[in-house]
Order: structure tokens, then sequence, then C-alpha cells
């Protein structure tokens, strides 16, 4: 055989080699990750309220901190499956356009922090919304095969006549209606069965507005506490509930509830819209364990 046949045959096994090594990274990176041992919990970065009137939550100006608020979403991976933890305020099809209202979006779509983790919205088999409010409920729609779960009084709400204006997108979840759902009518629902991840009524806020408390292993138990407060303010004057609630009498029971509560297993509450505390989370690809 000549110099040059070698060096031709050479080429081309050299040529093999890598596309069959990048065929092999790209059959990995289509791989789901392995279920997790134990439970983990990612903070997805999904924008920021700015602008906000404190008078629609009965406070002066000077008496926040911090006016803007997080709009963040997350994930739990269960050795037993997944949980998406509500989506965001502007649909990820909207994302870096000039669509109104899209300056409220994060950097990056949920589909792509999903993608980087190694998850697709095919991937999640469960969908929890604290509430039904848009900046909670962006990409619902991205999750009709997921099991919604959900209270019976807040999805006769989310599909109601008469919406409640300013507040709603139908849009965002209107592919929900025909989902597999689980109608929440228990105080507690404990979503893969071992008491780590369990849903639990805080309505006032909503009609069904619930939290979501995430027992992790190392990091300690979680309550993503959704709207039952926006501001850290309110935690020492829980009396003093927005102007929007649906029911402001319920809004006071459910936080001294939920704060018994934090207090009984130990848990920290996160106010998914305190900015300052959402800023401070590790994002993902990082999560808490």
């Amino acid at each position: 055989m000549s110099k040059s046949i070698k060096r031709a045959a050479a080429v081309t096994l050299s040529a093999m080699v890598v596309i069959v090594s990048l065929a092999a990274t790209g059959a990995r990176g289509q791989t789901k990750p392995e279920r997790p041992k134990t439970v983990r919990l990612y903070v997805f970065d999904l924008g920021k309220l700015t602008n906000n009137n404190p008078a629609q939550y009965r406070f002066r100006k000077e008496e926040l901190a911090v006016q803007d608020l997080a709009v963040a979403g997350y994930l739990i991976v269960h050795p037993r499956g997944t949980l998406i933890w509500d989506t965001g305020v502007v649909p990820d099809s909207q994302v870096g356009t000039d669509a109104r209202g899209a300056n409220r979006a994060g950097k990056r779509t949920l589909k792509d922090q999903l993608a980087e983790i190694g998850y697709a919205p095919k991937d999640i088999n469960f969908l929890g919304l604290s509430h039904y409010h848009f900046d909670h409920t962006g990409n619902a729609n991205e999750f009709p095969d997921a099991t919604w779960l959900v209270r019976k009084e807040e999805r006769d709400a989310m599909f109601a006549e008469k919406q409640q204006p300013g507040v709603t997108v139908l849009s965002h979840y209107n592919l929900l209606k025909d989902s597999k759902t689980v109608i929440l009518d228990k105080d507690e629902y404990d979503v893969f069965g071992d008491g780590t991840v369990i849903v639990k009524a805080a309505v006032g806020h909503t009609p069904g507005h619930q939290v979501l408390v995430v027992k992790l292993a190392q990091f300690g138990p979680v309550i993503l506490a959704g709207d039952l407060y926006h501001y850290q303010e309110e935690r020492a004057l829980r009396d003093r509930t927005p102007t929007f609630e649906f029911n402001s009498e319920q809004t006071i029971a459910s936080r001294d509830k939920i704060e018994a509560y934090a207090k009984k297993i130990g848990a920290q509450l996160w106010i998914e819209h305190d900015l300052t505390h959402t800023e401070s989370l590790k994002k993902s690809p990082d999560y808490y364990e």
C-alpha cells in the first residue's frame, strides 16, 4: 500500500472516529438524567416584576425595602418522578420578542433551563401551580402531558365564564382543561407517597391557593409559599393583605396556619416573589438536596 493511500485511509478512519464520537455525545445529550437517590430542588430565574404599586399591598413605598418582585419556577426531582411548580410570567415563545410584557421575562426560557439539566416538558410527571395568576402560569400550557394537581375551587375559577380582570391570562393555561388531573380535596396531598413532597392548602389569595412543602435530606424542609406573601414585610403584618385578594380573612388564616406548620417542622418559608431572597438562591443547573 502506498504512503498516499495509507494517509488517506488514516484520515478516513479519524473522520469516522469523530463522527461516531459526536453521535455518541448526541445520544447521551438526549438521555434523561438518572433519578437521584434523594429529592432535589432546582430554582429557575423566570424574570422580574417592576413598577409595582405598594398601595396594592397596603404599604407605603418607604415601608418596603425592595419594591420589585422576583418571578421564579421550580423543578422537584424525586426518585419516583418529577414535579414542576409555577411556570413564570412570560410564555417561552415570547421571550426576547417585542410582545407586550415580554420585558418581564428572565434572560433564558424555562425550556432552555430544563434542557440544561437534561429535561424536556414531556419528562415532567406532575404540574403544580401555587395559583392561577398570570405571573405563575406563563408556561403552564407547555406541560399538557403532566398530571395537574389542583384544588376544585381553583380549577373552577380558572375556567369560569367571568375572569378576574388584570390577574389572569386564560391562554397561559387553557390546554390544562383536558389534562389528566388530580383534584385535591384535603389539606395535604402527598405527591410521591413518602412524605417528602406535599401540596398543602393555603387558600385566600385565590379560591384554591396552595403551597409546596419539599423535605430535602441535607438542606432541610422548604415551603414554596406562592403568593401567601409577596414581601418579607408582610410576615410581621399578617393582617395586611393585598387589595386584590379573593378572600382576605382566608388569607390571614392561611398565613397563621402555614407559619405554625413551618415552625412545627423546622422549615424555611421561601416567599417566591421576594427579590432579595430569590436572587441569593442557587440557580439551576445547581440544586438543593
